[in-house]
């Protein structure tokens, strides 16, 4: 029930916000976009006013009434828009006047807010009415949204049916036929990976991601039963479910082989769904620059140019850019220590645990320097975790995945031609030996503690610390009945993917999933770990200070005098809020807001990074600015901390926008540049020439010297305002 005293007390803040901003600046275009802004950041905070309340509110402010249409067309309008559409706006004069004033920004926030997708919408059904008699461009733009809407509906409706024959399969049993799937389908033909690298590592990741969202779907609709795992229901499922597969004479294989089928059918259902969620709809949604028309009732949506590569695909050949510099940086951290000389285990284990160590070195170097990450790491019941003993775990467990069970498969399917075959040959080989060699492991914690208590091993605990394994699994470990609780409460709280929490409890059991394990990107597990699924540890607000300490040291290596934190004064009642740094050398001074976030998979959340955190981080840094221009005149012990001249004229401010995030990499946001703290990081060192290659694959990487004439503020900054960083990737 929505309150009129609530939306009139919230519609009064904005009226009042307004008036404030149009007297100090005389410009009704900056106070309407102050206001967007003031909405767009969810306020005025006060109890009782909901989001629903503040876009009812905003929408019914006086000042609507006396600004020109052309403020309509404002980005920020749109995306007020899109935000108020989504928390069903419906508002028939409003919207009316919108269609009739301003038809693309009403469109924009259609888009926006993807209010079309949802047929029970409110603001769906208000708009709807209110574009009778509409233009035919508006029309055709309803009718694209229908035509996306209803083949959506197509696709969902495959998924479901699907679903609904394979209901009665268990959590467990969902789990076993993903790991069969992955077997049958993902484990790649070693012959042929070179030539199929990207198209196998595409392949890869969208199904595992069909398996990760369809085991949200198990966990909201199978009774709470499935996930109190023991022996017996862990017993009965493999007589059920695999052993007529892997040991064909014991009993008839007809029922796995048709759920094994509907199953992989499934998987197919879903990445052709999320293909045109992503490929079509998001497009239409975010991408200003797309157009759609119709040939006849196909409906097309295409670009207004095609460039050669889109910012999206080359923001992600930095990631893999940086993905390798973290590598070399840890391999030459490696190769000059005496750690080259000492044996890595086993010598048939010997070259694998060495690799397992450079990489955790190498995930470790990146969450130091660019996150801010502690030694020790507290875990929700208090614990702390060692986390590169954590990193170097998972690495180990991934080289354990390969050499045990992947690579043995691939022998025994190009000896046999039969996938079944060589699974079946892989357990049997394991239960000869007592190990676990199924397509999907189960272990107690208990058991799986003793056995990489190994893995602890340190001067203090010359035979392992059984705490610290417990604690490692811990934290990779994914407890399915609290997350089922989760999601059923808290419908929209981000959800674990495979690779983040890798290990997954469920009742008496930790479960992996082979494949998955052997083949997942342990840098972007760690870093999402903790920074998407653990956003609201005690410890962020200490690790953001931490980023910018880190940053300010670089910083201060080079020359710079460097101010960190520091509150200017209030201005004309105006708290411009705390710069994070203030960084001066040779005339120049950079005042750096810095965000620090994880990493991002689809457009759809890159384009909500952009139109939030980062449109935030803009009027924050516009600000700052200003107060930083005011303070090196006034401010006696700023000027002292940062050694400025008698003489500022010639000071030049860079405002900038360091993010820890690629996407939007090197663009204007709100008029500020948004860079890459890990870009920045590479500048300041000179290392250009690690993004070039791989120093495991390549003997030596070309020579690059980005500042022949001895590093200065000047050539810095012309490198990280140019993006000359990236050169390297072009061409």
């Amino acid at each position: 029930m929505i309150s009129n005293n609530n939306v009139d007390q919230c519609r009064l803040a904005y009226d009042k916000h307004f008036e404030g901003v149009l007297i100090s600046t005389g410009s009704q275009e900056l106070a309407v976009e102050s206001c967007a802004h003031y909405y767009l950041d969810s306020k005025p905070v006060k109890k009782g006013i909901t989001a629903q309340i503040r876009s009812i509110a905003f929408w019914k402010c006086n000042f609507w009434q006396t600004l020109p249409s052309t403020y309509f067309s404002s980005d920020l309008i749109a995306y007020a828009l899109g935000r108020s559409l989504y928390f069903d706006f419906d508002d028939h004069g409003a919207l009316k006047k919108l269609m009739h004033h301003a038809p693309e920004t009403l469109k924009r926030g259609i888009r926006y807010s993807q209010i079309f997708l949802r047929p029970d919408s409110q603001s769906w059904a208000q708009i709807q009415k209110v574009s009778a008699g509409a233009s035919d461009d508006f029309q055709d733009f309803l009718r694209a949204c229908h035509y996306l809407h209803e083949e959506l509906l197509s696709h969902d409706q495959i998924i479901a049916e699907l679903q609904r024959q394979l209901d009665t399969l268990t959590v467990f049993e969902f789990l076993l036929y993903g790991s069969l799937f992955s077997f049958q389908n993902l484990v790649p033909d070693p012959l042929r990976l070179a030539e199929l690298y990207e198209q196998w590592l595409e392949h890869n990741q969208k199904a595992t991601d069909a398996l990760n969202e369809l085991l949200v779907w198990k966990l909201r609709t199978r009774d709470e039963n499935d996930l109190r795992l023991n022996e017996r229901f862990l017993t009965r499922s493999l007589k059920q479910h695999l052993m007529p597969l892997l040991l064909p004479g014991e009993s008839n294989p007809t029922l796995c082989f048709k759920n094994l089928e509907l199953f992989t059918e499934l998987i197919a259902a879903v990445v052709r769904r999320t293909d045109f969620l992503h490929q079509t709809v998001f497009e239409f949604c975010f991408d200003d620059d797309y157009r759609y028309k119709f040939e006849g009732d196909h409906l097309t949506i295409y670009p207004v140019e095609i460039p050669e590569e889109s910012e999206w695909d080359f923001n992600g050949r930095k990631l893999s850019a940086l993905h390798e510099y973290w590598f070399n940086r840890a391999f030459i951290q490696y190769s000059q220590s005496d750690l080259p000389n000492q044996e890595f285990g086993t010598p048939e284990n010997d070259t694998n645990n060495r690799l397992a160590y450079i990489k955790a070195c190498q995930v470790y170097l990146q969450l130091d320097e660019i996150f801010g990450l502690d030694p020790k790491i507290a875990l929700p019941d208090g614990t702390d975790v060692d986390l590169f003993k954590a990193l170097h775990s998972l690495e180990l467990m991934t080289a354990f995945f390969n050499v045990s069970y992947i690579a043995k498969f691939q022998e025994h399917y190009q000896t046999s031609g039969n996938w079944l075959k060589a699974l079946s040959q892989l357990m049997l080989e394991g239960i000869s030996i007592g190990e676990n060699r199924f397509p999907l492991t189960w272990t107690e914690p208990s058991e799986k503690a003793q056995r990489i208590k190994s893995w602890t091993v340190s001067e203090s605990n010359p035979e392992g610390n059984i705490k610290q394994a417990e604690a490692i699994l811990e934290f990779w470990s994914n407890d399915l009945k609290s997350l089922a609780q989760r999601i059923k409460k808290q419908p929209y709280s981000p959800v674990p993917e495979f690779h983040e929490q890798p290990i997954i409890n469920l009742g008496n059991y930790g479960l992996q999933l082979p494949w998955l394990m052997a083949s997942q990107n342990n840098s972007t597990a760690a870093v999402n770990n903790l920074r998407r699924i653990g956003s609201r540890r005690k410890s962020r607000q200490q690790e953001t200070h931490l980023i910018e300490a880190r940053l300010g040291d670089v910083l201060k290596d080079k020359g710079f005098a460097v101010v960190q934190s520091y509150q200017p004064d209030i201005v004309n009642g105006s708290d411009p809020g705390e710069v994070d740094l203030i960084c001066y050398m040779d005339g120049h001074i950079l005042v750096l807001e810095i965000k620090s976030t994880y990493i991002r998979k689809t457009k759809q959340e890159a384009w909500i990074h952009r139109t939030t955190t980062l449109r935030k981080a803009s009027q924050q840094i516009k600000r700052k600015e200003k107060a930083i221009a005011h303070a090196i005149e006034g401010d006696v012990d700023l000027q002292s901390k940062l050694q400025l001249p008698a003489q500022k004229g010639g000071i030049k401010i860079h405002p900038w926008i360091v993010d820890t995030s690629i996407e939007h990499d090197q663009e204007l946001i709100g008029g500020y540049l948004k860079v890459s703290l890990e870009g920045l990081i590479v500048i300041l060192r000179n290392e250009r020439q690690l993004l070039a290659g791989n120093l495991l694959t390549k003997d030596a990487l070309p020579e690059d010297d980005m500042f022949p004439d001895g590093f200065s503020a000047q050539r810095f900054i012309e490198i990280v305002e140019g993006g000359e960083l990236w050169s390297v990737l072009q061409g």
